[in-house]
């Protein structure tokens, strides 16, 4: 066996896990044996790697984020932030593409560009970013980036992977409407789950509350009763209403059309606030 000398050793001790272990034994009087606080350093010295990386180890140009982790599942009521998974992604901030669509492109269409390449780029590392987050690596507002999302989605009819439409926490129905838009387009629900990177489960929910509330059209029934019955807020059911509306005028043809009595069942009389 190679026996190590004193100065070699001396050189192994000035690591910043060494100096760890030390400062765990002398400074907070850790109860427990030597292999336990080295396991605790350990962990700590993984935590140090995720969130400062060696220098050099990046890219130029690109950013070292530490963002939630596309493991998560939708979350439960109450869940806090802290309760997510988190994951370390290396984000291409500035790419040479910026320079070339500075000459070519309006500001709000390299916003858009940008936007998106962080995304996909996050999510292929198993990332999911969200609005505020990529307010703050653009230099926008959350407005402003939502605004952007929203326009690249309809134009391309697909679903980007933010943490609110990939977790379904989002205030809209964004993704639901292109999901819907696909499906009254005769595309193949398996089809719509990879266009738009969600799940199979989620678009076959979307697809049956749709058809749901479709057949409660059908039946002349209002806003407040389709509600009820469906368990969906007002607001949703009118945004469903709006896709059944352009793709199938004719069950509002009777009179009795759901969003021209909004606070009544069919035929009913307006309620007074």
């Amino acid at each position: 066996m190679k026996m190590v000398n004193n100065k070699e050793n001396a050189i192994r001790k000035r690591t910043f896990r060494s100096a760890l272990i030390e400062m765990l034994e002398r400074e907070y009087k850790l109860i427990g044996s030597h292999k336990v606080i080295e396991l605790i350093a350990d962990d700590i010295c993984q935590l140090r790697d995720e969130f400062y990386p060696r220098a050099g180890q990046e890219a130029y140009g690109n950013l070292t984020w530490i963002t939630t982790s596309s493991d998560n599942k939708k979350p439960k009521l109450g869940q806090r932030v802290e309760d997510y998974k988190n994951t370390r992604i290396s984000l291409p901030l500035i790419a040479e593409e910026d320079l070339r669509m500075m000459e070519n492109l309006p500001s709000t269409e390299r916003d858009k560009a940008k936007i998106v390449r962080l995304i996909n780029s996050a999510y292929e590392q198993g990332g999911l970013l969200t609005i505020e987050e990529l307010a703050l690596m653009v230099n926008r507002t959350p407005t402003s980036v939502s605004k952007r999302i929203k326009e690249y989605q309809e134009e391309h009819q697909v679903v980007l992977p933010i943490k609110g439409n990939k977790l379904d926490m989002g205030p809209g129905i964004t993704h639901k409407r292109i999901i819907l838009e696909l499906y009254e387009k005769k595309v193949a629900p398996p089809d719509i789950a990879r266009q738009v990177n969600h799940s199979q489960e989620a678009v076959d929910r979307y697809i049956k509350d749709y058809e749901r509330i479709k057949f409660l059209v059908r039946r002349g029934m209002g806003l407040v009763e389709i509600s009820h019955l469906t368990g969906r807020g007002k607001k949703v059911v009118k945004q469903h209403l709006e896709i059944i509306r352009q793709h199938h005028p004719e069950l509002f043809e009777t009179g009795q059309a759901p969003d021209k009595c909004p606070d009544t069942g069919a035929g009913g009389s307006p309620k007074t606030e």
